[in-house]
């Protein structure tokens, strides 16, 4: 949504063969606030409008205080016919230039669509090309790929590519790229079930296709600590819903939680959250390679 969003600006700022002259991107920690208010300041050509976008600068956090001043300082005298863009992924919202922004109700907050509004807008986008999806199909979308709107963006035109009518399941299977957070329930229910050569296989598999070892630990211990909050929960008497308010979750994945939670007992994964962090600490200071940590941690999760 946010790419969109600074699309839909760009489209109505800047005529597309005025771009190169009436707009500038930076992207990144290494900008200077003067690169951007001497950008900034530079007058359009042949249009009323000039944009300047800058992503994930890090001016909204402590590190860069002085880069902030500088434009926070410039705000203050900023010409009639700039329209800068912040796109920011970290914000510290007692920032001064983030106050200063929302004092001049210029900030919007862009989070993961609630499930519901996810499901509509991926029946939506099916619509769109005269394709059928039902609510629990839309829904194994979302368990398959995750939450990323651009990753269900790519994987929705692969399907509508490959499937002339309703799409199923099946063809989900087939087609569509999992996300790691899916490779990641699936090891944890090979282990569950006690299925050690099933969870290495698949643990295999994503070093293969280049997902990073560390990334795959991280990836376990959290959701080894969603199972455990909600498995704690649950015996508090919470049901789904209540639960999802409380750790604010997607229903989805409490209810893939709730499953996995009957394979495990509150011992198994404090001991697997324990095991977990001693493998980050074994990899991060060089006793043990990360690929072998996390190895080794999936077959002692397993006995």
């Amino acid at each position: 949504m946010l790419n969109y969003y600074l699309g839909e600006i760009q489209k109505k700022l800047i005529p597309g063969d005025l771009e190169i002259m009436n707009m500038s991107l930076f992207e990144g920690e290494e900008i200077t606030a003067n690169q951007v208010i001497e950008s900034a300041q530079a007058l359009p050509f042949m249009n009323d409008k000039r944009l300047v976008i800058i992503k994930n600068s890090g001016f909204f956090t402590a590190k860069r205080k002085k880069e902030a001043e500088l434009i926070l300082q410039f705000l203050d005298d900023i010409p009639p016919f700039i329209c800068l863009v912040f796109a920011e992924e970290n914000v510290d919202k007692k920032n001064k230039l983030y106050k200063k922004l929302s004092q001049m109700k210029a900030v919007v907050e862009f989070q993961f669509p609630k499930e519901q509004d996810l499901l509509n807008w991926i029946e939506k986008k099916f619509k769109k090309y005269n394709k059928e999806i039902d609510r629990r199909t839309s829904l194994h979308l979302v368990r398959t790929v995750g939450r990323s709107m651009i990753d269900l963006e790519n994987e929705i035109n692969k399907l509508i590519a490959y499937k002339e009518d309703k799409i199923n399941i099946e063809d989900i299977d087939k087609i569509c790229v999992k996300s790691l957070e899916a490779h990641i329930f699936d090891l944890l229910k090979a282990i569950g079930y006690k299925k050690t050569d099933e969870a290495l296989q698949i643990y295999v598999n994503l070093i293969r296709n280049k997902e990073a070892p560390i990334k795959i630990l991280t990836m376990l211990t959290r959701q080894i600590r969603l199972i455990l909050q909600v498995k704690y929960l649950s015996e508090q008497g919470y049901n789904a819903k209540k639960i999802t308010e409380t750790i604010q979750e997607a229903f989805f994945v409490v209810n893939e939680c709730l499953k996995q939670a009957q394979l495990f007992s509150m011992d198994q994964l404090k001991q697997g959250l324990k095991a977990c962090l001693e493998a980050d600490l074994a990899s991060k200071t060089g006793k043990m390679d990360p690929g072998l940590a996390v190895e080794v941690l999936i077959i002692e999760f397993n006995k």
